[in-house]
């Protein structure tokens, strides 16, 4: 039953995403304009704030943003048309240097490479010719002349094609900016509305998705617009200072290709390259223009936006690539466009919706993947030596304690785990354990344990001896060994051996008295074990200090009460914070004082 309600669970999902999809593309004559006026109202909203903040009221805020800046856009196109149509009327004047370019590509394709390949598809069209003049008996009819063009037939011809085109963009224009005026003046409407559509169960979770998901774009738009904005300047400056015309075109179409993600700049880059190769004689000044657009786009790219604002739109770099693609795919060059805030408004829901948390995991901008998952599979692989490599380099850039906090010992707690959980069997948790163990044993001891008593003794130093109980053989037993690779000067470690009881563990206790009883317990199911094993030294023993090893996998936080209240003196989650209690220990003699036990409720 359970199989078949998943079964089921899974096909309505994927139904569910085809539905979706298909509205999309089938509404997007509507959903486009209304995707558009939320972009340009994320973008407009902290303008009006400011000028709300300034006692201005909303009405009129609004109608100053929204005038303002339609009306700079409507300038911007204006001044872009007149360009477009004065560079239209002066290509012609350069039709001498543009064939001059074209002979010049043709005598570098006339070589002995180019000209047999040309041979050998002229061969191959003549015999597909003739075997299809054989087969049919008859001589191929001849192409009919093209009947010839009317004037006014072309003329029509255009007029119907264009006229319906701009009539179409421009009532989408109208539309977008009846839309962006509604929803500035009532936003806070609009997010309490969808609020209550998803019901006071999710009220917190879907105010909070849509404050961070429009912080988000209003930021990225911000700061993109700023960035973009001296790249134009910077970009028509430089090709002014070259001497190409139209600088003002360039720098307002590279300026504005910028907002297409990846593409946008090297395709507003062809245009002024190419124009520098019509205008200019030689290749110098084209390869002038050529280096300033790279040079400003590495620039941009690797200095002036990560400072500025680096990751804010909170979208991995692939996933942008995927949602580039599916969008375009879906809506055209407007999808493109709208690719990276429809998917930062995505990620951003998804990321507060518990069973949707996978598509965050999948497209959201998270930090890279963590060292230890890396070295776990690395060993799980049988690459020994990639994971060697690993762990070596995580020692030479950290240091030893570092690299085994962060990558060596969270690796043993997932091994572990996997075991408990059966997704590895005995053989293949074995085989792990003795992989990362000879991981462990090429590491270079910085200074030998014999080494180190002997000078504590040589400097007068108090030296610590502690009794180390490994709780479930091997895996605790790497634990415990990692510990000893970084104890303080002054401790020494006795460890138990793996087939000594409870019993004879005491009886030991009680005849050497060793200074500090160390318990390494990795979890899970470690919790009822250690526990007990407390709980009996304490009885036994009452004066004995207990150090219980709680490792864990990073990001893991256990109730430490449990294990005060069976008799543990100290519980640590952390090679650090084991290291610093010896260190502090052997700092005050031995003799730190244990913390007072807990309250019972």
């Amino acid at each position: 039953m359970d199989t078949l309600n998943r079964t089921l669970s899974r096909f309505l999902g994927f139904f569910t995403a085809l539905l979706l999809i298909a509205t999309l593309y089938l509404a997007r004559q509507i959903l486009v304009p209304v995707a558009l006026a939320c972009l340009l109202t994320f973008l407009l909203h902290p303008l009006v704030n400011v000028l709300g903040r300034l006692r201005c009221p909303r009405m009129v805020g609004v109608g100053v943003v929204t005038l303002s800046s339609f009306t700079i856009l409507a300038v911007v196109a204006w001044l872009l048309g007149g360009e477009l149509a004065r560079l239209a009327n002066d290509l012609p004047n350069h039709r001498q240097n543009i064939q001059s370019r074209v002979r010049t590509v043709k005598q570098l394709g006339d070589n002995n490479v180019v000209q047999g390949l040309r041979r050998l598809v002229g061969d191959v069209s003549r015999a597909e010719e003739a075997e299809t003049s054989g087969t049919s008996g008859q001589p191929p009819a001849p192409t009919p002349p093209p009947p010839p063009a009317h004037v006014e037939t072309a003329l029509m011809s255009a007029l119907n094609t264009i006229v319906p085109a701009l009539a179409d963009v421009l009532g989408t224009a109208a539309l977008v900016i009846v839309f962006v005026i509604f929803m500035l003046l009532r936003l806070d409407d609009i997010s309490q509305r969808l609020a209550r559509l998803v019901g006071h169960s999710r009220l917190t979770v879907t105010t909070k998705a849509i404050e961070e998901s429009g912080a988000r774009i209003s930021r990225y738009l911000l700061m993109q617009g700023t960035v973009n904005a001296g790249y134009g300047v910077c970009l028509a400056g430089g090709l002014a200072l070259i001497g190409l015309p139209y600088v003002v075109l360039w720098g307002s179409l590279a300026a504005m290709s910028r907002f297409i993600p990846y593409v946008g700049p090297w395709l507003a880059a062809v245009l002024p390259v190419s124009l520098s190769l019509a205008v200019f004689d030689g290749w110098s000044h084209p390869l002038m223009v050529l280096t300033l657009v790279v040079s400003l786009e590495l620039m941009t790219n690797m200095i002036v936006e990560p400072l500025l604002y680096g990751h804010s739109a909170g979208v991995s770099d692939f996933a942008l690539l995927l949602a580039i693609a599916f969008w375009t795919w879906l809506w055209g060059g407007v999808g493109l466009v709208l690719a990276t805030p429809l998917t930062v408004c995505i990620v951003v829901f998804c990321k507060h919706i518990p069973s949707l948390e996978w598509v965050e995991i999948m497209m959201g901008d998270n930090p890279p993947p963590q060292p230890h998952l890396s070295y776990y599979q690395h060993h799980l692989a049988d690459n020994e030596e990639t994971a060697q490599e690993l762990l070596e380099s995580a020692v030479k850039q950290d240091g030893k304690e570092l690299a085994l906090e962060n990558i060596a010992l969270p690796a043993l707690a997932l091994t572990r785990r996997e075991e408990v959980f059966g997704n590895l069997d005995h053989d293949e948790a074995g085989q792990m354990y003795q992989s990362m163990r000879s991981s462990l044993a090429l590491l270079e001891e910085d200074q030998p344990q014999g080494e180190n008593s002997a000078d504590d003794a040589a400097n007068d130093r108090p030296v610590i001896r502690m009794f180390a109980r490994a709780l479930h053989g091997e895996a605790d037993a790497q634990a415990l060994e990692m510990l000893e690779k970084i104890l303080p000067r002054g401790v020494v470690m006795e460890k138990s051996s793996e087939d000594c009881l409870i019993g004879e563990m005491v009886d030991e206790l009680a005849k050497n008295k060793p200074g500090l009883v160390c318990i390494s317990a990795l979890p899970p199911r470690a919790q009822l074990a250690a526990n007990t094993l407390c709980r009996r030294l304490r009885n036994k023993l009452p004066g004995l200090k207990i150090l219980v090893c709680r490792w864990g996998l990073p990001g893991e936080d256990r109730d430490p009460r449990p294990l005060r209240e069976s008799g543990a003196t100290w519980i640590v989650s952390s090679l650090h914070e084991a290291r610093e209690l010896l260190q502090t220990m052997v700092d005050q003699g031995g003799d730190l004082i244990p913390p007072p036990p807990p309250l019972k409720s």
